[in-house]
C-alpha cells in the first residue's frame, strides 16, 4: 500500500481525560515547519487558531482529528497565519486586520507549489503534484472578533484579548480550561514591528500592559513559531521601555521587507539568542515610535 503523503502532522499538546484534546499542527513534508496553528476540541466544536501557509488540504486534515465540526479563527492577517484558510467557509479575525487580510489575497497556486517545492524534504519533491491540495487566495467571508470576546466550545472557553503591535489587530487566545494562550506572533523572540501595519511602539506598550493584565490566567504561550513561558510579558515590557527610553542596544540590521530597521536588544555572535541571556527581542522602525495613533479610520 503506497504511503500517505504527509502533509501535515499533529502534536498533541494536552488532553483532559476525557477525549478532548489540543493539537499543535505543522507541515510535515517540509525540511523545517514554518510555522504552527492549533485545534482545540470542545464538545459542541473545535476551534482552528491560524492555518499556517496553505501547503495541503487543512480542513482535510483536521477531520482525521476530530469529528466534530471546525470553526477557524486568526490571529493575525499575516500570510505564514492565513494560508490555509481557504480551505474553509469563513474565518474569524480581529476587525482592525480585516482591511489587510484583503490585501494578502493575491497569491496564487501555483506561488504556493512552488513554495511546497522548494522546502520539501528530498524524498517527498516528486511526489508532490499541483491538484486540491492547493487553493488560490480569494475573497471569504469574515466575521469580527474583538477584545473580550469568547469562543464557547460548550465545555472550553477560549477569550480574545487584543494585543496589537505586530499588526493592528494581533490577538491572543486563552484557553481557561487547560491554561494555555495561544498567542501567535503578538510577543515573542522576533517580534516584528517593523511593517507598515505595525502599531506605534508607544502603542505597543499599551497592548503588553493589557496582556500583563491577563498574565496569571495561563501557564505557557503556544506560539506561531516558539514555544513560550509567560514571563517573556515581563521581558517585552522592559525591553520595550527600554526603547521608549531610548536606552535599548537600538543594532541596525536589514529589515525582513527591505529597508534598515533597529534590533532591540543585542544576539549573539551569528545567532538568534540575546546576548544577555533573556529571550524577548523586536525589530522596530525609529521613525514608528512615539507616532499618534490613529483612532478613527479614515474613509477616502
Amino acid at each position: 500500500m503506497e504511503e500517505k503523503f504527509p502533509w501535515y502532522k499533529a502534536t498533541e499538546i494536552w488532553s483532559d481525560g476525557s477525549g478532548e484534546k489540543t493539537w499543535m499542527i505543522e507541515n510535515a513534508f517540509a525540511e523545517k515547519s514554518y510555522a504552527f496553528c492549533y485545534l482545540v476540541e470542545g464538545r459542541d466544536y473545535a476551534l482552528l487558531i491560524d492555518s499556517i501557509l496553505g501547503m495541503g488540504n487543512l480542513k482535510t486534515f483536521c477531520g482525521t482529528l476530530t469529528s466534530k465540526p471546525v470553526k477557524l479563527v486568526n490571529t493575525h492577517a499575516h500570510s505564514d497565519h492565513i494560508g490555509g484558510n481557504f480551505f474553509f467557509d469563513h474565518c474569524y479575525l480581529h476587525h482592525k486586520d480585516i482591511e489587510f487580510f484583503y490585501t494578502n489575497l493575491q497569491i496564487k497556486k501555483e506561488m504556493v507549489f512552488q513554495m511546497a517545492k522548494d522546502t520539501a524534504l528530498e524524498q517527498y519533491k516528486e511526489k508532490l503534484v499541483m491538484d486540491g491540495n492547493f487553493l488560490d487566495w480569494n475573497l471569504m467571508p469574515i466575521y469580527p472578533i474583538y477584545d473580550g470576546d469568547i469562543f464557547d466550545l460548550g465545555d472550553r472557553k477560549i477569550e480574545v484579548v487584543e494585543v496589537g503591535g505586530h499588526t493592528l489587530g494581533s490577538v491572543i487566545l486563552i484557553d481557561h480550561k487547560s491554561r494555555i494562550a495561544f498567542s501567535g506572533d503578538a510577543c515573542n523572540g522576533n517580534t516584528l514591528l517593523e511593517f507598515q501595519n505595525s502599531l506605534p511602539i508607544f502603542s505597543y506598550m499599551k497592548s503588553l500592559l493589557h496582556l500583563k493584565e491577563h498574565q496569571a490566567e495561563f501557564d505557557k504561550m503556544y506560539g506561531g513559531h516558539e514555544i513560550l513561558d509567560p514571563t517573556i510579558i515581563d521581558e517585552a515590557i522592559e525591553t520595550v521601555g527600554r526603547v521608549l527610553a531610548g536606552t535599548d542596544d537600538r543594532i541596525e540590521t536589514d529589515g525582513l521587507l527591505g529597508g534598515k530597521v533597529f534590533l532591540a536588544a543585542e544576539r549573539v555572535k551569528d545567532g538568534y539568542e540575546r546576548k544577555d541571556g533573556k529571550h524577548f527581542n523586536m525589530t522596530y522602525l525609529a521613525d514608528r515610535v512615539f507616532v499618534s495613533e490613529e483612532k478613527n479610520r479614515v474613509i477616502k
